[in-house]
């Protein structure tokens, strides 16, 4: 089981990232884990607009850097005194994603926590959190809820192999409390037994016989999980392509956050999880964990 000790939640003080503190916030008073505030400024950005300030006025008002770092450690100090808990603000300069990944691998940070966009009621991620995913140097749950209770239902996209043993290991230790749904997405390819000269009749067979096996292995691994959580974990198998079975089986429940294995490219695992992971963040309604 693995321990949460260091959360980071990136923040650019918009709506969407509001929302990511809060959930970090939460998640860090339940486990007792240190809260790292991120602020990335972009200096490039900045150095590209302020040509366009009066000089007179940059001399009398500080710029635009020295005010985040006050607001972000303004913010920090009030976290800290209302929650009780460790909190540390990180003003860094450079891309938003190069300055959290680095971060990352300084301070061995358990969990990211981000949110979807500036807006979180527009659909899609933005870009930092799109970049972040790609290459996720750990866990990382995004955030489009506003709400900051602990999940209810979480769901876990199952493909019954070593890759997504990681993902939904941590999903059960992140929310110990939840709900946990498991699914594996069966999807049936006709062509390659059609090819090989099977009739209708035994490529019936064959399938049912391989999701009969698919069943029962998962229905094993939900009674094995369910010594761990506080509710009987369900498992569940759908005839469809994973994409679009997680989405709708989410929207279903519904669930309250989707976990996903991130494998990445070439990771020899015929892309189930690594190559749907961005599909399913980019059209859920629900916030995401993304476990590499």
């Amino acid at each position: 089981m693995m321990k949460l000790t260091r959360i980071l939640v990136a923040t650019d003080f918009s709506p969407g990232s509001s929302a990511a503190v809060d959930r970090a916030v939460h998640l860090a008073a339940v486990h007792g884990a240190s809260l790292h505030l991120l602020h990335a400024f972009d200096v490039s950005a900045w150095h590209s607009l302020k040509g366009v300030f009066e000089a007179e006025r940059l001399s009398i008002d500080p710029p635009p850097d020295v005010r985040m770092q006050r607001r972000l450690a303004g913010w920090a100090a009030s976290l800290a005194e209302q929650t009780a808990l460790k909190v540390e603000a990180h003003f860094g300069a450079g891309p938003p994603q190069r300055v959290i990944e680095a971060y990352v691998r300084a301070h061995a940070i358990t969990l990211v926590v981000v949110g979807s966009r500036a807006d979180p009621a527009v659909a899609g991620l933005g870009s930092t959190a799109s970049k972040l995913v790609r290459s996720p140097a750990c866990p990382i749950l995004i955030v489009r809820g506003a709400e900051s209770r602990s999940y209810e239902k979480v769901l876990s996209a199952i493909d019954l192999r070593k890759g997504s043993d990681r993902a939904l290991d941590f999903a059960l230790s992140l929310f110990p409390s939840a709900h946990h749904y498991l699914l594996y997405a069966f999807e049936q390819t006709l062509d390659p037994l059609r090819v090989s000269g099977f009739d209708n009749e035994l490529i019936e067979k064959i399938l049912g016989s391989m999701h009969a096996k698919a069943a029962a292995e998962l229905e094993q691994l939900a009674r094995s999980l369910s010594a761990r959580t506080v509710h009987p974990v369900v498992a569940d198998v759908a005839d469809d392509v994973p994409a679009r079975a997680i989405l709708v089986c989410a929207a279903d429940l519904p669930a309250d956050c989707v976990v996903v294995g991130h494998h990445g490219p070439g990771a020899g695992n015929e892309g189930f999880l690594g190559n749907i992971a961005q599909h399913v963040i980019q059209y859920t309604t629900r916030d995401v964990l993304v476990v590499p």
